[in-house]
């Protein structure tokens, strides 16, 4: 399944040599602060100095030191498939001095960034049955995406997100064209990690093995080892990772912070008007249970969904360019001229007229599915609403293949206008937020 094809290796060596030249940007603007050891604990060197739209740097605290401060439930396995790349790391910083966090993170996103294209355009060339060139020109369309565009150059967690749905799609649906079911084996790897990497995606992997499945997918002895197994698996990987070190370390930290409102009160009261902050913006939750405290009831949806869902997800704004929301970008940012509007609503018109064109499709119908475990929590708890711009990766590599079933639909002209139209879209998006993301990154962050 990973070997290149004859007709993939130009697509992959270009993706590759993109993907590198974009995390050659961010190493360039965060190189001089971020490959120091020592400066003032990680926690402030990776969190507190890199703020770009939301998306954050744990993964190099954690490639750093080795602790966990991401949020563990959200993401469990998270670190422990980092685990080895910290030990190497590790062993850098203490031979050289030298903290190779984001050149590690660097190349594990153009690797995983670069098998997704290739895995997208194998949807669309070889199970969706495109032309060569429509399904290269979809495949740039969606990297062309602001969301994706940040997602395979930042140092978060995203791009592996990205990498294992389109995988997950790619497995069962060349199943489903077998006339086969996704093996037990396949479903619980494929649960293990997409969940591991983000806890709501592994809902993705089931509804996959269930539409390969049907009636099947309830058979004890499968759901017990393609279902059960992964999921205590997982539980078992937080219960360790909580147990041995995340509760150590809030513990410490308590003790710290108590030490240090002793002695600078004012530290705290700026933590504290912070933290406030952060709750103006997350909005009020619908409950305080475990799992509606991370609700929100107040953003409102329809102006969410155009100036982020299906705004900054696709073209950046280039007011509060990349700013942080919990530090100065407010909810809500709209465009200077009614051009942008134009732009995003013409994407969403083909996004639903593909739907619409492909709506028999049974890998379209897994798509929909998929859609709505976002839509049910982003749109209807309002979970990350304010700031869902920067979880494009879960669910935008559904528009490029909505919009292949209309190349399937259409006749060879107006094929042709469609493919032009396509082409000129992923060059205007790619050509307008790369500029606006090198002016961003083009100013090295330095601190003295």
């Amino acid at each position: 399944m990973f070997k290149l094809r004859k007709e993939e290796k130009p697509l992959a060596l270009v993706a590759f040599l993109v993907f590198a030249l974009q995390n050659a940007l961010t190493i360039y603007k965060y190189h001089n602060l971020f490959t120091r050891v020592g400066f003032r604990g990680y926690w402030v060197l990776f969190h507190e100095m890199f703020h770009v739209s939301g998306y954050d740097a744990y993964s190099c605290i954690y490639l750093s030191n080795g602790k966990i401060y991401y949020e563990l439930s959200r993401h469990p396995l998270f670190g422990p498939l980092l685990a080895p790349f910290y030990w190497l790391n590790d062993a850098i910083i203490k031979h050289f001095d030298f903290n190779a966090a984001i050149y590690i993170m660097a190349v594990l996103l153009t690797l995983c960034a670069t098998l997704s294209a290739v895995l997208l355009f194998r949807i669309l060339r070889s199970q969706i049955g495109l032309k060569l060139v429509d399904a290269l020109a979809l495949t740039a369309l969606l990297f062309s995406f602001a969301s994706i565009m940040l997602a395979v150059m930042l140092p978060d967690h995203f791009c592996f997100s990205l990498l294992l749905l389109i995988l997950t799609l790619y497995i069962a649906n060349d199943a489903h064209a077998k006339g086969k079911a996704m093996a037990w084996w396949q479903t619980a790897l494929l649960l293990l990690f997409t969940a591991g990497i983000t806890i709501s995606n592994g809902a993705k992997t089931l509804l996959a093995d269930l539409f390969g499945m049907d009636k099947n997918f309830f058979k004890p002895r499968r759901l017990l080892l393609a279902v059960v197994l992964p999921l205590v698996i997982l539980g078992a990987a937080f219960y360790a990772q909580y147990t041995l070190q995340l509760l150590p370390r809030e513990q410490e930290s308590a003790r710290i912070e108590a030490q240090v409102r002793q002695k600078n009160p004012n530290v705290i009261k700026r933590s504290t008007a912070h933290e406030a902050r952060k709750e103006r913006i997350i909005g009020k939750p619908m409950g305080n249970d475990p799992v509606l405290k991370w609700t929100d009831k107040d953003t409102p949806r329809l102006t969410s969904v155009v100036e982020n869902v299906f705004g900054e997800s696709i073209q950046l704004h280039r007011n509060h360019l990349l700013e942080d929301l919990f530090i100065s970008r407010p909810v809500v940012v709209h465009y200077e001229h009614w051009l942008f509007y134009a732009v995003e609503a013409v994407l969403v018109v083909l996004f639903v007229v593909g739907l619409l064109c492909g709506i028999r499709q049974r890998v379209l119908w897994l798509c929909l599915s998929w859609l709505g475990v976002d839509i049910f929590l982003h749109i209807i708890l309002g979970f990350g609403l304010n700031e869902a711009y920067i979880m494009g990766t879960h669910w935008m590599f559904i528009i490029p293949i909505a919009i292949a079933f209309m190349f399937k639909r259409l006749s060879a002209k107006p094929a042709l206008v469609l493919r032009w139209g396509i082409v000129a879209l992923a060059l205007y998006l790619y050509v307008y937020n790369a500029r606006l993301v090198f002016q961003f990154m083009s100013h090295p962050l330095t601190i003295g």
